[in-house]
């Protein structure tokens, strides 16, 4: 094998994904107020009807705003990651493996994220949001200060390999938008890290 090994991105591959997840986002969304306001008119026309007892008609529209206020941060937030996506290209490319360290290019962070190999566990294979995905697996206590680790201090790169208890992400890249197979990759791991990396399943 030769100095390093480079796994690059199908572009057309992530920009159809992006368009799909913004796709489903905006049909859900669009269901969702549908619904709402369907629920909203049977809720004001039932406040009509229970006369003294009105405060119960106006519990259940209040209930029923709940769900409307979700999907409009919801629309919101899909119109500032569509901005983000058209300001922000791909980075040259998803990983690169060297016999010193492992380089990720992660989506939003301006410089690769360079790991050494006794800081790196692997990839776990799994499926997220619909599509397989390699998640990166660090060994635990990494920070963005420990020998031989940079760019991990990026939010970008924070969000993505070190996400918070209750945020979840969906992996660094999905598996078809990735140019080399899963088989190659773990290979290249168990190679360049001494055995010490692979591809959890």
């Amino acid at each position: 094998m030769d100095e390093s090994f480079v796994v690059g991105l199908r572009r057309d591959e992530v920009l159809r994904r992006r368009a799909t997840v913004r796709r489903v986002r905006l049909i859900g969304g669009a269901i969702v107020v549908f619904l709402t306001l369907i629920g909203l008119t049977l809720a004001v026309a039932l406040t009509n009807l229970l006369g003294d007892a009105w405060y119960i008609g106006v519990l259940m529209i209040v209930a029923l705003l709940l769900p409307l206020t979700s999907v409009i941060r919801s629309f919101k937030q899909g119109a500032a990651q569509k901005r983000w996506y058209a300001a922000t290209d791909l980075p040259p490319y998803a990983m690169r493996m060297t016999p010193a360290a492992l380089e990720l290019g992660i989506e939003g962070a301006p410089a690769p994220v360079v790991l050494p190999w006794p800081a790196v566990v692997g990839f776990r294979h799994e499926r997220r949001l619909g599509q397989p995905v390699l998640l990166a697996l660090l060994q635990p206590g990494v920070t963005p200060t420990s020998p031989g680790v940079s760019g991990l201090d990026q939010p970008a790169a924070q969000a993505t390999l070190q996400p918070g208890k209750w945020v979840k992400t969906a992996g660094l890249y999905g598996v078809p938008s990735l140019d080399q197979p899963v088989e190659a990759i773990d290979h290249a791991l168990r190679h360049f890290s001494n055995g010490t990396a692979a591809v959890a399943r």
